[in-house]
């Protein structure tokens, strides 16, 4: 028998009696691999930072070029730090450990979800490429329906691939939207992006493909997959 209550951005959370609940994916160690929560800390924000662009970097150096890039490293940190009026931001952007060591990430969006952005550091990009990475953010910004919860980014870094942490942060992902009572995970990948193996392991199926086209954010026109996958609401 599971209860639902409401946080206090009125987001929906199963809580179910003692023992009837499995644990979340990722809270005891598989391979050595651990998912927890992000942390409101100088050195989560830094890590998540780094990752972020550096698994985005195409887009990153298109926009602001290469030279620019650390000042995007800071500003994309300084998003992870004092969301204290958006607590639960920290619970959807959960970190993979292995042994110990930060080297993944997952950014799940749940509908009604708002990030407080920052402008510290932006100007240091100068208002041009300011102004393009502004625009890159709003064409990749996504509204979620009811229902149903966004794969917003998932981020591995190099040295850990092959260990299982993709895996790991895709199966706790569903945990998180299952207790949220999401019926539907969904996300957007290009084409050519080789993690779409990943997903179709794990689950998802292709439901459309976009021809997106914003030349001046996100580079040359490219097709991208919208893949779904259903869950079942059903805690054991």
């Amino acid at each position: 028998m599971s209860h639902e209550k409401l946080t206090n951005d009125f987001s929906p959370v199963v809580t179910s009696q003692p023992g009837s609940n499995p644990p979340a994916p990722g809270s005891t160690p598989i391979n050595g691999v651990t998912v927890r929560p992000l942390q409101d800390t100088t050195t989560d924000a830094e890590f998540a930072g780094r990752l972020l662009v550096q698994g985005f970097r195409g887009k990153v150096v298109y926009n602001v070029t290469e030279q620019k890039e650390p000042i995007v490293v800071k500003i994309t940190s300084a998003t992870f730090r004092g969301q204290k009026q958006n607590p639960a931001f920290y619970q959807r952007t959960l970190v993979a450990e292995l042994e110990g060591v930060p080297v993944g990430l997952i950014q799940l969006k749940f509908h009604g979800d708002k990030i407080l952005n920052t402008a510290e550091h932006v100007m240091e990009l100068g208002c041009w490429h300011a102004f393009r990475l502004f625009c890159l953010a709003c064409v990749t910004d996504t509204n979620v329906g009811k229902g149903k919860c966004l794969v917003d980014c998932i981020c591995v870094d190099d040295s850990a691939r092959g260990r299982g942490v993709g895996k790991l942060l895709m199966e706790r992902a569903e945990y998180e939207a299952r207790q949220r009572q999401c019926h539907t995970m969904y996300l957007c990948v290009l084409t050519t992006n080789r993690a779409r193996n990943l997903y179709e392991r794990q689950g998802y199926h292709v439901t459309g493909t976009s021809p997106i086209c914003f030349y001046c954010c996100i580079g040359p026109p490219g097709q991208f997959y919208w893949m779904e996958k259903p869950l079942s609401t059903d805690i054991p």
